[in-house]
């Protein structure tokens, strides 16, 4: 389900921690990383301003519980993607791509927590976690692609670094936008960027 930027509302008796994840996403689209405080949330809620300390010691801890979810679904995104749509490893890995950069332009909030630099400096096994399951996902698809053919004489692990941190970057520079149209002209672009990284359409053809 894609991200959308939504009016502050104050909060009426449930899930707190969800409701100061789902306000910091709204925060984050609308004015940016940086813009995000704890206090700033309980404003926004109508909480006392200690209640979000009871579920978040910090921001930075409130940026990793968004990155842990954010990984876990970005995860799914990617391998939905691919589906069962064919044996190849080759088109797999595009689809994951292709994946990877939706996902990325429809959740510009929880992809900006992925990306936040402060994550390095907070030890949290379930992100460690989270992260290292999404690595081995994309890691385990470019390894099946070598062995299809793809790229054979470059070292794994360069390949493997050359395949995500194409994607990457795209959704770094593609996903700054709120304009309804450049978003979606950024979305066209995206089978035509993955084929640069993963080419497939002669591949496809000669089948």
């Amino acid at each position: 389900m894609s991200e959308a930027i939504q009016s502050g509302s104050p909060y009426h008796h449930g899930d707190l921690r969800q409701a100061l994840l789902d306000r910091a996403a709204v925060v984050i689209q609308s004015k940016g990383i940086e813009a995000l405080s704890l206090r700033g949330l309980a404003r926004d809620l109508g909480v006392s301003h200690g209640a979000p300390n009871r579920h978040f010691k910090n921001k930075t801890h409130l940026l990793t519980a968004m990155a842990t979810d954010g990984y876990t679904r970005l995860k799914e995104a990617t391998l939905t993607a691919a589906g069962p749509i064919t044996d190849d490893p080759w088109v797999r890995l595009n689809a994951m791509g292709q994946g990877y950069l939706h996902w990325a332009l429809d959740n510009p909030a929880s992809f900006n927590a992925i990306m936040h630099p402060d994550l390095g400096f907070y030890d949290n096994p379930e992100l460690d976690h989270a992260l290292q399951d999404f690595r081995k996902s994309i890691h385990d698809a470019v390894t099946a692609s070598q062995l299809a053919g793809r790229y054979q004489d470059v070292p794994l692990e360069l390949l493997n670094i050359f395949t995500i941190s194409v994607p990457m970057g795209a959704a770094k520079m593609l996903a700054q936008t709120n304009n309804p149209a450049e978003l979606q002209k950024n979305k066209r672009l995206i089978a035509d960027l993955i084929e640069l990284v993963v080419p497939v359409r002669d591949r496809l053809k000669a089948k």
